[in-house]
């Protein structure tokens, strides 16, 4: 009961609705192994942590980003409050693309690191 109380509050805020998926995964998969003396934040902060670096790892990985590149984007994105733009998202890759295939690789990058900031830097308080 108290975990769809917990599910339900998740899914009313709008700023939560993009962690939706992770934080329902935790209640699932941690929440019954710890004990009640256990500290559920740091348990979460942990698993919060384990679930962002391997989502930037899969990030760099599927678009052939470079990590230290998108660490630094990722920095700017948390000092400066800016998206990347698009000659920064192809200074990040790991491969120049021709001139026709830009576009719709600069897009589909942006989309996925727009996509990684809403989920695991805004609103969490964290950066990289």
């Amino acid at each position: 009961k108290r975990q769809k109380e917990i599910i339900d509050l998740v899914a009313g805020e709008v700023q939560l609705r993009s962690k939706r998926a992770l934080i329902e995964a935790f209640i699932e998969e941690n929440l019954p192994k710890l004990k009640p003396s256990d500290n559920v934040i740091q348990a979460f902060e942990s698993y919060w942590t384990d679930s962002k670096k391997e989502a930037f790892g899969e990030l760099c990985k599927a678009e052939n980003i470079n990590p230290q590149e998108l660490e630094k984007l990722l920095n700017h994105y948390a000092f400066a409050n800016r998206l990347p733009r698009e000659q920064e998202i192809v200074d990040s890759l790991n491969f120049k693309p021709k001139i026709l295939e830009r576009k719709p690789i600069i897009e589909r990058v942006a989309d996925k690191i727009k996509s990684f900031i809403d989920t695991f830097i805004e609103g969490m308080g964290g950066s990289v």
